[in-house]
């Protein structure tokens, strides 16, 4: 039997030893063979890596994989098998907790049950094991001393089918440990919008740590000590996913995986995961499908290897496990078509933009920081107006539109406009996301006049200012006619900010949305402008 996954760095003498040691048969009543678990547990303090077996209902040992269990491909198995194995793998961190990658794997493999046992100096620091069934998945967390007396043959039985109870928990949040290379005095703000971001796909932060750039590595993003500071912080808090504010390169993901024993993400993927989200139109999804894949490209490891963090949670929803699964060949395809597809969006697009430009209707396109007011502004627009057409609402997140809304706004009896709501832009906005959603962003390029919504009570308004604008010049719509609306003004400390802010920006308009004010002002400036 092969031992599968990332075996870099290993003694031919240490893999011969983890060989011996699956070819022990563990007896029915047990979860795994007392000798076998003991081995694992010192090999994975040993390596700091994971070590993943796969053990049939006749106790043998059938796979064993080191690295990523998500990772492995299983041998082709005999039918009979089918929902008879059970997958055990270790986490290098000290932490026991099973998490959602876990959880998919058992339901996508079709296994019988999904343990994690938590390694801290190879001793284990404790085991949760979660059975599969026709409801929600039953997890059993043990500690060490309740390990001992465990039948894993009658729990097979007595808890794969049950509903819940007291003893067994369902899965939690995913709990999240952030961290950013501080530039300057970026750093508290880097991780304030990094938590926001968390938040936003649904995962909770449990701590967050800072290092100078100038200390930051090539190889694994944070410098030596910070990085073990930071493995000691992951243990102590109970996170299972680490969220880095930067794009990882694929060699920094890699060690940082095997550091920590944890799914890591960088902002990227994070925001990938949002987007996916979020995403409710056709193009929508296929514009986020292709961002995924083009960010997936250069991470997977080999040909015929699935990627590392498959299996579910934050950072993997969109594609899917099969698109996921693909290789390096199969993903450019895959690539292909959806950019073919996209392009065939972009030719309706343009021909529905020359017959609006037939109309003469002019088109304005609102644009800015998410979460800065864009989708507020619309709706208001529409109710003072009474336009017609399906209401929109804006929302507290970040990211709440992604796909574009056009409306139809009559100002007066012989002016009308066209309004346009598009995504909102961001730092170190992915530059996949940016080619992927061209398709979207059209209608920006297209404008006559842009609108720039800004949150005027945000202490870095000018830097988010700034940030819009290198965007806008990426997309080559920075010479455009542009007016800045200063918005949540009733919600700013000290008047002289407002001062500076008119005094740095294009044709400022200041004004709180979400008081009873009229666009009078906006619409004053659109027009002289047009």
């Amino acid at each position: 039997m092969d031992i599968l996954g990332d075996i870099s760095g290993i003694r031919g003498t240490q893999l011969k030893e983890l060989k011996d040691l699956t070819s022990l048969r563990t007896d029915r009543p047990e979860l795994i063979h007392d000798d076998l678990l003991m081995g694992i547990c010192r090999l994975t303090s040993l390596w700091n890596k994971e070590i993943a077996l796969y053990i049939n209902r006749s106790g043998m040992v059938i796979a064993v994989a080191i690295g990523q269990h998500a990772a492995v491909k299983l041998p082709p198995l005999p039918a009979r098998q089918a929902g008879r194995l059970r997958c055990l793998h270790t986490h290098p961190s000290g932490n026991p907790q099973l998490s959602p990658m876990d959880l998919s794997a058992l339901s996508s493999a079709g296994l019988e049950s999904m343990s994690s046992i938590g390694v801290s100096n190879g001793q284990i620091t404790g085991v949760e094991i979660a059975f599969s069934g026709d409801s929600d998945y039953q997890i059993l967390a043990l500690n060490p001393k309740e390990f001992v007396n465990f039948s894993y043959d009658g729990a097979v039985n007595d808890y794969r089918l049950r509903p819940a109870s007291p003893s067994l928990k369902v899965l939690e949040q995913e709990k999240a440990f952030l961290v950013a290379l501080e530039e300057e005095e970026l750093g508290l703000e880097l991780l304030t919008e990094l938590t926001e971001l968390a938040h936003s796909s649904g995962v909770e932060v449990v701590g967050q740590l800072l290092q100078p750039k100038r200390y930051g590595s090539p190889v694994s993003y944070l410098g030596k000590g910070k990085l073990q500071e930071m493995t000691q912080h992951l243990q102590n808090s109970g996170a299972n996913v680490l969220i880095c504010d930067d794009e990882l390169l694929p060699v920094q993901l890699r060690t940082l995986e095997q550091a920590t024993g944890v799914k890591v993400l960088d902002r990227t993927t994070l925001i990938l995961d949002i987007f996916a989200q979020r995403a409710k139109s056709r193009e929508g999804k296929l514009q986020v499908e292709l961002a995924q894949l083009k960010h997936l490209l250069p991470r997977l490891t080999g040909q015929g290897l699935s990627l590392s963090r498959l299996g579910g949670g934050v950072g993997t929803r969109g594609p899917g496990e099969s698109k996921l699964e693909m290789d390096k060949r199969r993903v450019r395809k895959k690539i292909n078509l959806l950019e073919n597809e996209l392009g065939e969006i972009r030719k309706t697009r343009t021909t529905q933009r020359r017959q609006r430009e037939k109309s003469g209707i002019p088109l304005i396109a609102l644009v800015g920081y998410t979460n800065a007011g864009k989708t507020t502004f619309l709706q208001k627009a529409m109710e003072q107006t009474r336009s017609k057409g399906e209401s929109v609402q804006g929302e507290d997140k970040l990211f709440a539109t992604l796909d574009p809304i056009v409306r139809g706004i009559r100002l007066d009896q012989r002016t009308e406009i066209l309004l346009s709501d598009t995504v909102g832009f961001i730092q170190k906005l992915p530059h996949q996301l940016l080619h992927a959603f061209l398709a979207t962003l059209e209608e920006v390029q297209n404008a006559d006049v842009l609108i720039h919504v800004l949150d005027a009570s945000h202490p870095r308004a000018l830097e988010r200012a700034d940030t819009v604008h290198k965007i806008l010049e990426q997309l080559e719509c920075h010479h455009k006619p542009r007016l800045t609306l200063l918005n949540k003004i009733d919600q700013l400390d000290h008047p002289s900010d407002l001062s500076r802010l008119a005094q740095e920006l294009s044709h400022p308009i200041p004004m709180s949305l979400i008081a009873n004010t009229s666009l009078t002002p906006v619409w004053n400036k659109v027009l002289e402008l047009l």
